[in-house]
């Protein structure tokens, strides 16, 4: 006789298992998990125990004896994936932890090499130029040499990017990149986008979305974004920008947590303000860099050719 399909879903703490189909099968048992769950297989039954509680017989099948036991690695399947589930986002946020110490470090250097002061992008222009013009922008702040602490910076984001849950690669096959943090219900984010499509040609765009200006809003928006697999992400992300938006989709767990780490992650690094733009060297981008091609040109290749003085 052939095994009758469970399926066992977990939301939070409560278990459901079905009998023949994931969605539509008939609800066998749903119970709440408490202080030390256990299930076992006693005389074709199978049992469930936790502490302070009596125990619960959840199935029983004497004409089926291994039903119980397909039954309960239904069960077990499902708690270690959940678990496994658990143990990647503990470790995700561990490293979030340490990566907020190593911002500790940078703070002062990114505090003392970026301002905030943003300048409205008018649209027109920037379809045939991306211009943001900043006026105190010094050939100094071009050419600043990349200290330890923006090195570590940009390995972080680097190695965030590559994790490919975090971020809305805008452009990619570029041998540069440009990392942006950006929360689409700011304005000045929004005044940007036509100069990121713009030099989005030559170099790679990043962008991590945070929630900033937005709150809860934002969240609304850009959740459903980071739930989405890479490649779509793009597309969506332009949607937000349409006049109106795109009517959100579903949220998901991952982008949730996604969000709040970019969230943690931008104030752990003490930036101020959005769009916060990174180059790939950790060097915060001035508005002035973006200018046109040669003033990025010249800010992208800057510590190259510091390095190069330096020979």
């Amino acid at each position: 006789m052939h095994s009758k399909p469970f399926f066992t879903h977990l939301i939070g703490n409560l278990m459901t298992t079905r009998i023949g189909d994931a969605d539509s099968g008939s609800v066998l048992f749903t119970c709440t998990l408490g202080k030390e769950p256990h299930f076992f297989i006693r005389q074709n039954s199978l049992i469930f125990r936790q502490k302070h509680q009596k125990d619960l017989v959840l199935f029983s099948d004497s004409d089926s004896p291994d039903e119980a036991q397909h039954l309960l690695n239904a069960l077990t399947d499902a708690l270690v994936r959940r678990q496994k589930t658990k143990l990647f986002w503990r470790n995700l946020f561990f490293g979030l932890g340490f990566l907020a110490l190593l911002a500790i470090g940078s703070h002062s250097v990114l505090s003392e090499t970026h301002t905030t002061t943003h300048v409205p992008l008018d649209r027109a222009d920037a379809t045939s130029a991306p211009l943001l013009p900043e006026e105190h922008a010094t050939e100094k702040g071009l050419m600043q040499d990349p200290s330890p602490a923006l090195t570590t910076l940009a390995h972080n984001l680097r190695a965030a990017a590559q994790r490919k849950i975090f971020t809305v690669p805008l452009t990619t096959g570029h041998s540069r990149t440009i990392y942006v943090f950006s929360d689409p219900l700011c304005p000045h984010c929004r005044d940007l986008e036509p100069t990121l499509e713009a030099i989005g040609k030559k170099v790679n765009i990043e962008i991590f979305p945070v929630s900033l200006i937005g709150k809860k809003a934002t969240a609304e928006q850009v959740i459903p974004v980071l739930c989405a697999s890479p490649e779509h992400r793009k597309a969506l992300w332009h949607s937000l920008f349409d006049d109106p938006p795109l009517t959100p989709s579903a949220s998901c767990d991952i982008g949730e947590k996604a969000l709040a780490v970019n969230d943690k992650a931008f104030s752990a690094y003490g930036f101020r303000g959005t769009p916060q733009l990174i180059s790939d060297d950790g060097r915060p981008i001035p508005f002035s860099a973006l200018k046109n091609e040669d003033t990025l040109a010249i800010f992208m290749n800057a510590a190259h050719q510091q390095e190069k003085h330096h020979e």
